[in-house]
């Protein structure tokens, strides 16, 4: 028969052991292995959108992907990213489109905007 303190140390051992791997991992929110850019990406989630693209502004941007069927394009402006609805056919991954920005998202990571053109 197993004694009880050898049991109770076992599971000691374990806890012990999965808290130091959890410490070893992180927080479990990297997104990046390098530690500059993990950093660059949680500055940047922590700004103000509209530093970034005010509400109005118009912006040349290149259409990263397509979603929503391709009703909607997703755009990068200096890292925000920005979904342009109402993407008319024809327009692809990797086209240079303008837009001008009607709102952001409501946690302040993302923008909507409307498509004005293809370049």
């Amino acid at each position: 028969m197993v004694e009880p303190t050898t049991i109770a140390a076992a599971v000691g051992g374990l806890v012990v052991l999965a808290g130091l791997a959890a410490l070893l991992r992180g927080n479990g929110d990297d997104k990046y292995d390098d530690p500059e850019a993990q950093a660059a990406h949680e500055a940047a989630q922590q700004r103000d959108p509209s530093d970034v693209a005010p509400v109005g502004s118009e912006h040349t941007t290149v259409v990263q992907e397509l979603v929503d069927g391709g009703d909607t394009a997703r755009v990068s402006i200096q890292g925000l990213y920005v979904f342009v609805e109402d993407i008319p056919s024809g327009v692809s991954v990797n086209d240079t489109i303008d837009i001008k920005i009607t709102d952001h998202g409501p946690d302040g990571t993302s923008g909507r905007a409307t498509f004005l053109g293809r370049q």
